[in-house]
């Protein structure tokens, strides 16, 4: 009985092994962030009517592969590549009584062959200011890669009572009747970008 037991537990080992060497796919690039980067664009932040329960703001920066022919596919049917991301927090000081000012650059993350198949080219998509608000919850004016790169301002309409974690999203709206419905239950978030 104790032989037999031993077996089971060696099989059960081998089969947990082969599982997990069949299930293995390539793990998501990690980017080396560029020590001396030279492509520098300021953030500028500014509150309109904001409320009272904004605790604290902060930016995060996104990038992301252009070309993901560097990457291997996570499941060659779908034809799925995995996942390439990469996001770089950075400080918004406050710079007048509503107006907070930053900065990125666009070479943070260093291109690279993360698996022999070319290098990876990261390109900015995007940058977030994080509104925290008194109740946990944050929100999330953003700016587009083409909106920071042509050095765009942008206004954004965000809630000024968050109900719950829903209201997280800030509209950027173009139609006359809807900017006037947020008006009555919003404040604005101007962003802006500049190139250094």
């Amino acid at each position: 009985m104790k032989g037999l037991v031993n077996k089971s537990l060696c099989y059960c080992a081998l089969a947990a092994l082969l599982l997990g060497a069949c299930s293995k796919t390539p793990e998501s690039p990690v980017a080396k962030t560029n020590p001396n980067p030279t492509q520098r664009y300021e953030i500028t932040v500014e509150l309109v009517g904001p409320p009272q329960d904004i605790r604290e703001i902060s930016g995060v920066a996104h990038f992301g592969v252009g070309t993901r022919a560097c990457l291997p596919y996570r499941e060659k049917i779908a034809r799925v590549t995995i996942g390439a991301s990469y996001k770089k927090e950075f400080a918004l000081i406050r710079a007048g009584e509503s107006t907070y000012k930053g900065h990125i650059f666009l070479d943070w993350p260093i291109n690279e062959d993360y698996y022999g198949l070319g290098v990876c080219k990261w390109e900015i998509t995007g940058v977030n200011a994080i509104l925290a608000r008194g109740n946990e919850l944050t929100q999330t004016p953003r700016l587009t890669r083409t909106e920071v790169t042509s050095q765009s301002r942008k206004i954004s309409y965000c809630r000024k009572d968050m109900r719950d974690k829903y209201d997280f999203s800030c509209f950027t709206p173009i139609d006359e009747a809807l900017i006037k419905e947020l008006d009555a239950v919003s404040y604005k978030v101007r962003m802006s970008s500049i190139k250094d």
